[in-house]
């Protein structure tokens, strides 16, 4: 696995470490629940097949500072 994967997997599992502390301290503890189990499914297959990592990570557009410039002038 390349350096760039493992830095979106590091992002991912900050972010969904993060989103659990707060729903528990909410007391929300169903969303909790939701989200800890949706993140177990995604990171237990992630040594299983590259390809699908490439598919599930979310992207950002190449162009986006061409983008934003032309929202900011709209």
């Amino acid at each position: 696995m390349d350096n760039y994967f493992r830095k979106r997997i590091d992002v991912a599992t900050c972010w969904a470490s993060n989103r659990i502390s707060v729903m528990d301290s909410l007391e929300k503890f169903e969303e909790s629940y939701a989200i800890s189990e949706e993140f177990r499914e995604w990171i237990v297959n992630l040594g299983e097949d590259e390809a699908s990592l490439s598919d599930n990570l979310l992207k950002c557009p190449k162009d986006l500072k061409v983008l934003l410039d032309k929202k900011i002038k709209e």
